[in-house]
């Protein structure tokens, strides 16, 4: 058999050298052919490995700029995360306290000690992701809701400014108020009469403002009032100005809070240039100075 067999190595270093023979076992031999075998092979394999090692190092290099990029990117993300939640906590704030001028009862989202856990900057990638995508879905449904709730306060502020735009919380002149309302002597009769209104003094061409927005429903002569002008507000409510010089407004004309509706004057039985004021409330004559703000206070 082969393992049993002897061989014979004969080796001449040089031509002048004297020979030489090794004498290996069959085994030997094989295992010496083995281990050349090996051996060249490594040796025809290292380039191969060398390149083969260069490119792995290469990847591993994007690997790692790739990383740095995401790390770089994520902290990004968190800190647009922050400023977006500082801004929705800005604009909760600001929208409690417009619902709180409209009258509306908005109960706090109770967001206390939401946002990032600790240690989220120690957080694997995907788990780290998992909680910003977490945080942004949070921050999207609370703007949600408070984009709603900020409807329901403009609704409810428009109509309640609406509404107090429609109430005559100014006196329509300047001037010294010279009769109030309620029971008075009369300056031509001297006997004890309702007085329906106030008088405001004031010189004759003094303009009259509408204290309120409303739409003229009459401008005519009365006896006893002259020249008077009438203004529904809605709601039931309108006021009625008396003794005018001119008309400024005339029927079906719609006024807004301010506008010039009449100028005073001392027609019908006056004693002398004033306005008198009237507002009535479903057609029942009610004290003017209840509705005013300010009772200094004229245009």
């Amino acid at each position: 058999m082969l393992f049993r067999r002897q061989f014979t190595i004969m080796i001449l270093p040089d031509a002048h050298l004297r020979l030489r023979r090794l004498h290996l076992r069959g085994a030997h031999f094989l295992w010496a052919l083995a281990v050349l075998g090996i051996v060249g092979g490594l040796a025809a394999s290292a380039p191969l490995l060398g390149l083969w090692a260069g490119q792995l190092s290469g990847q591993l290099a994007e690997v790692k700029e790739e990383r740095d990029r995401l790390a770089e990117r994520s902290q990004e993300i968190e800190a647009t995360l922050a400023d977006l939640r500082r801004k929705v906590d800005r604009f909760e704030r600001r929208t409690e306290k417009m619902a709180s001028l409209a009258g509306l009862n908005m109960p706090s989202l109770a967001h206390g000690g939401l946002g990032q856990p600790d240690g989220v900057a120690n957080m694997a990638p995907t788990l780290r992701a998992d909680v910003l995508k977490g945080e942004a879905d949070d921050l999207s449904d609370r703007s949600a809701l408070l984009e709603r709730r900020l409807d329901a306060v403009e609704q409810e502020l428009t109509k309640r400014s609406e509404r107090l735009a429609r109430v005559p919380s100014l006196l329509p002149v300047p001037g010294l108020i010279g009769g109030g309302f309620g029971w008075r002597r009369d300056p031509f009769t001297g006997t004890k009469q309702f007085h329906r209104g106030v008088d405001v003094s004031a010189p004759t061409g003094t303009p009259v403002y509408a204290p309120a927005d409303g739409i003229v429903v009459a401008a005519e002569r009365e006896s006893g009032y002259g020249n008077v002008l009438t203004i529904s507000h809605g709601d039931g409510m309108v006021t009625r100005y008396g003794h005018l010089s001119a008309f400024k407004a005339k029927p079906g004309q719609e006024v807004r809070r301010g506008a010039a509706i009449a100028l005073v004057g001392s027609s019908g039985r006056s004693t002398g240039p004033h306005l008198h004021y009237e507002v009535l409330l479903e057609g029942r004559q009610v004290d003017p100075m209840a509705y005013i703000l300010d009772e200094g206070a004229g245009f």
